[in-house]
């Protein structure tokens, strides 16, 4: 028995000492990911667009018919007055010379139709011609007179066809697209030009949906050319199209150009960067956020010995894989961003990893 005694009293020595590096092992400090938090994350975020014309008219003919000219292209300047596209005048004239022979033809017409009642109104004063015989003699005059003014309108219109085969400029414009080739058949009111008002010039970007319901109403950008060889200028959101472009998730914006350059011209691609505003904007990685007994929380670094302490935040719009804090914490601090639901109050975690 003394033999088997002494072998259990020596496999217990080593206990002692494992009891004793426990505690030790707990302490180290824990591991951590984790981020600065900076303001306005998405400032840095530029956009490329392009410089449009705030005012854009489609122009179209008066009339119709079969396009001879169209002496403009896309990119020109044009004059008031200036003639941006013409009508076949050969079908024009040959269209108010067939109104002008169907008018004498209807005017002939209704001239025998009312000679022709008149004699058939004086033969039924005589007896010989029967009232029924007079009622389709006046019916045929009156029919005959409203053929001859249909005929006197279609021949007003073909007067003015023919005045209208010209398309001018209402004003000093750019042309930004032309939307016929000649030799094509337009119908009134067609769209065959389409100008803008040189004057009055917009930035237009798509960004992102989510980015776009976190900006303010006074938010700023920076715009600059592609071809860097001009300044930059400022700009400032004008507005945000209700619709979403579904297939690539994104709102197109609208930007009024603060005093630009002149070389800043329609069609002229540009890159927009957001810019600073009155408040800063915080976000942080959406898996930084834990659920504390009130509500969400992060986890702050602070100190030299770098403990953990819950604070409780307010949470905002969420930008894709983030989400605004617009109460809690500050610029500068340390928010641990991975393992969060495994620390505790005061816990000490190890250097900053990124």
């Amino acid at each position: 028995m003394k033999p088997m005694i002494l072998a259990a009293a020596l496999a217990l020595l080593p206990l002692p000492a494992l009891a004793e590096d426990a505690p030790a092992a707990a302490t180290e400090p824990r591991p951590v990911i984790s981020e600065i938090v900076t303001a306005d994350p998405a400032r840095a975020r530029s956009f490329a667009g392009v410089i449009a014309g705030e005012n854009v008219a489609n122009l179209g003919f008066l009339t119709g018919g079969r396009v001879s000219s169209v002496p403009v292209a896309a990119g020109d300047q044009v004059m008031q007055g200036d003639t941006l596209a013409t009508l076949d005048e050969v079908t024009l004239e040959q269209d108010l010379a067939s109104a002008r022979a169907a008018l004498a033809a209807a005017e002939a017409k209704a001239t025998l139709a009312e000679q022709q009642f008149e004699r058939t109104q004086t033969l039924n004063e005589r007896g010989v011609a029967s009232t029924a015989v007079l009622d389709a003699a006046r019916a045929n005059r009156d029919a005959m007179a409203a053929e001859a003014e249909n005929a006197r309108a279609s021949l007003t219109r073909a007067e003015d066809a023919a005045h209208y085969g010209v398309l001018s400029a209402p004003h000093d414009a750019i042309v930004l697209s032309v939307l016929v080739d000649p030799g094509a058949t337009v119908s009134a009111g067609s769209a065959v030009v389409k100008l803008a008002d040189p004057v009055g010039r917009e930035a237009l970007i798509d960004v992102p949906e989510a980015f776009a319901g976190l900006l303010p109403s006074d938010a700023a950008f920076i715009l600059r050319r592609h071809a860097n060889d001009s300044a930059s200028t400022g700009a400032h959101l004008s507005v945000i199209e209700p619709v979403t472009e579904t297939g690539l998730g994104t709102r197109r914006l609208r930007l009024t150009l603060d005093d630009p350059p002149e070389d800043y011209r329609i069609g002229s691609l540009i890159e927009a960067t957001y810019a600073e505003v009155s408040a800063p904007v915080i976000t942080l990685p959406r898996v930084a956020i834990a659920d504390g007994p009130k509500g969400p929380g992060v986890w702050r670094v602070e100190g030299a010995d770098r403990q953990v302490h819950f604070l409780a935040v307010t949470l905002g719009t969420e930008i894709g894989d983030r989400v605004v804090v617009s109460e809690g914490i500050a610029v500068g601090d340390e928010i641990v961003t991975r393992g969060v639901h495994s620390l505790t109050e005061n816990q000490n975690v190890g250097a900053r990893l990124e």
